[in-house]
């Protein structure tokens, strides 16, 4: 995903591949792939990032105690019932 087709989405992707996750968090993908390389997810021949994921890990690392809800601070599916 190029940076613009990123522009025009309505919102972050759910999963991401490194590129978009390292655009995401802000840093070069070789960063990302340093840092956060292990957290990712194979499926298939893709490693994929979750959003939520990189959401909680940006948190621990600014002590952020609570996330928003819809950012990954609320885990229940309480909403969908």
């Amino acid at each position: 995903m190029n940076a613009d087709r990123l522009r025009i989405l309505p919102d972050w992707p759910a999963r991401m591949t490194a590129d978009v996750a390292a655009t995401y968090m802000g840093v070069s993908k070789t960063t990302f792939l340093n840092r956060f390389g292990t957290c990712g997810v194979r499926e298939g021949s893709n490693v994929l990032w979750a959003r939520i994921q990189l959401d909680r890990l940006i948190a621990k690392q600014f002590a952020i105690t609570q996330l928003p809800q819809g950012n990954g601070g609320d885990d229940s599916w309480d909403d969908l019932r």
